[in-house]
């Protein structure tokens, strides 16, 4: 009689804490109405993950058209006959100086900016 007298107490102070925390609230019922359901929800989950991940790269993959014959001829654009002839030296205190000065729009340990690597 003490010790269900003990677990009626610790589950009402449980309950009592939870108040404002629906997921909490849920958490304490849950665990009183499945005592037997003690399984890891994530059990299996990374595995799940990695069979579909695979899968679908398989159908990806299928509905490509490999030619294997070669590639098929480029659309030229025209610049591939641009020549240039003429640069103007800059020294790496120059580079420095326009690194620094330019806005982070990515993120503060990015040694240059996105735009400026692509």
């Amino acid at each position: 009689v003490a010790i269900k007298a003990e677990k009626c107490r610790h589950f009402t102070a449980l309950i009592a804490s939870s108040e404002n925390r629906p997921a909490a609230l849920f958490r304490v019922t849950r665990s009183l109405i499945h005592r037997d359901a003690r399984e890891d929800p994530l059990e299996g989950r990374a595995e799940d993950f990695g069979q579909f991940l695979h899968d679908k790269i398989a159908r990806i993959r299928e509905g490509f058209n490999f030619n294997m014959e070669g590639p098929a001829e480029v659309t030229r654009t025209g610049l591939e006959n641009v020549i240039w002839t003429e640069f103007d030296p800059v020294t790496l205190d120059d580079v420095d100086r326009l690194l620094v000065g330019l806005r982070a729009t990515t993120c503060v340990l990015d040694p240059c900016p996105s735009w400026l690597v692509l």
